[in-house]
């Protein structure tokens, strides 16, 4: 589900989405699509993201990490 946000929010190919992949690094990455995104995550997860929680989130893995933790999934 991660995956196809990002695919949604940044216009990436699934080639792109790495573990270690920076979420700057997507070609259509800038602050609207990434507040989109992060929005997305919330809704999808029924979660409620910190700033510190969207500050930590660097790459795709970080990502996965703390939606897992606020989901016990």
């Amino acid at each position: 589900m991660v995956d196809a946000i990002i695919k949604e929010s940044f216009n990436a190919g699934e080639s792109e989405i790495k573990d270690e992949t920076r979420l700057m690094s997507f070609k259509e990455w800038d602050s609207m699509a990434h507040m989109f995104f992060i929005t997305k995550l919330e809704e999808t997860f029924g979660i409620e993201l910190t700033g510190d929680e969207i500050a930590a989130m660097e790459t795709v893995g970080d990502v996965r990490k703390i939606i897992k933790s606020k989901t016990k999934a």
